[in-house]
């Protein structure tokens, strides 16, 4: 089981390296007045979903 979650979290780490590119990629090109600011620290989103839970 630890195999399979540090393979789990390995593919998260992936998909925030993909959105990060993606939004870098976005400011970078289109130049907004507000650039997008991506947050990666998870912490609020994870007690919030628990307290729903």
């Amino acid at each position: 089981m630890s195999l399979a979650f540090q393979q789990r979290r390995h593919q998260i780490v992936g998909d925030c390296r993909q959105l990060k590119m993606d939004v870098d990629s976005y400011n970078d090109n289109r130049l907004p007045v507000q650039p997008i600011q991506m947050i990666f620290d998870f912490t609020f989103d994870l007690e919030e979903l628990a307290l729903a839970a």
